[in-house]
């Protein structure tokens, strides 16, 4: 029996009955991020819990950030979460303590470097102000099903190829 909440589509993924569907362009805005990324301004060390970037960056509570790698280790990078952050000095406390050992200075190093390569570690803001929330109906989560296709108009018979 289906109720006046659910909504099922046929032949299609179990998306449970939340679904955002879009068939053509889908924009989204929201305020603009004054900085992406920043640089360390000192060493993050392996176990510590705060670390220390640019002042003056709007970064909140609750961001989800990563730290690049900066060693020959590879996939030495990490993500964490900021707990809070100290708008004047740059100092961030983050929810779990570092993995790995991230290089950082107080200025940029490129005058060591031909004038051009800053080799301390970034910093990305990877939490964007948009977000996408349901009700709790039935205790289901949502969906966003985003996917390529290619359909045929059938007045023309041009092929329209829709990218995800």
């Amino acid at each position: 029996m289906k109720s006046e909440d659910e909504d099922r589509y046929p032949n299609s993924p179990e998306l449970g009955n939340k679904i955002l569907c879009n068939v053509g362009l889908l924009k989204m805005f929201g305020i603009p991020r004054s900085h992406k990324m920043s640089r360390l301004h000192r060493n993050a060390n392996k176990g510590e819990t705060e670390i220390l970037v640019a002042p003056g960056l709007d970064w909140k509570e609750g961001n989800r950030i990563a730290l690049l790698a900066t060693s020959l280790k590879h996939d030495g990078a990490e993500e964490n979460h900021i707990v809070s952050y100290n708008n004047e000095t740059g100092a961030a406390v983050v929810r779990d303590p570092i993995v790995y050992h991230h290089f950082g200075k107080a200025e940029s190093t490129a005058e060591y470097y031909a004038g051009v390569v800053d080799i301390r570690g970034e910093v990305l803001l990877l939490s964007r102000n948009v977000r996408i929330v349901g009700d709790d109906k039935q205790s289901w989560g949502g969906a966003l099903s985003v996917r390529d296709s290619v359909e045929i108009d059938m007045a023309t018979g041009d092929i329209i190829e829709r990218k995800g």
